[in-house]
């Protein structure tokens, strides 16, 4: 005879078993999106390049009026803008500076290194984009990211060369 104490266990907890639910990760803010890129160009900068971007002000005020206007115009492309300075006459004690932009959407249940590595994979995927990063003329940068309602962050990179009265040694942060 089965003594009834045995019939009771069970290796599964067929009457206890619960859903499993995935958690959604709220996306983040643009300075928090921002700050993350920011930490990720200097890490792969330093790997390419042996030395970190610089922020400047100007160019930080040129990614966010970029940024903006690619917002408005809900352009969703990736693109880059080489000659800056030749189309803005505020800009001309700088030798070089060229912008590249792009536009993702937050996927739910992403997280924010996640998100931001799949930004620079888009970049890597593009030489001429990726130029502009690991570029080893460019001393200084400005980034900037905006959003909207439906979790699409538009972002900006600004990278420059100051004018000759610079030394390159000087300008850059040694890794």
């Amino acid at each position: 005879m089965i003594n009834p104490r045995h019939r009771k266990f069970r290796l599964w907890p067929w009457r206890r078993q619960t859903a499993t639910t995935t958690t959604l990760t709220p996306p983040p803010s643009a300075p928090e999106l921002a700050e993350k890129l920011i930490e990720l160009m200097h890490f792969e900068r330093g790997v390419a390049a042996l030395y970190y971007y610089l922020p400047d002000e100007s160019l930080a005020t040129l990614a966010q009026n970029l940024c903006d206007s690619r917002r408005g115009a809900n352009v969703l492309d990736q693109g880059i803008d080489r000659e800056l300075r030749a189309k803005d006459a505020t800009l001309e004690s700088w030798r070089a500076i060229s912008a590249i932009w792009h536009s993702a959407v937050w996927q739910p249940g992403e997280i924010l290194a996640t998100f931001g590595f799949r930004l620079i994979e888009a970049l890597r995927a593009e030489s001429e984009l990726w130029s502009v990063v690991v570029d080893p003329r460019a001393q200084f940068f400005g980034l900037a990211v905006t959003t909207d309602e439906t979790h699409r962050y538009w972002w900006v990179l600004v990278a420059g060369q100051k004018g000759q009265e610079m030394d390159g040694g000087t300008a850059t942060a040694a890794r």
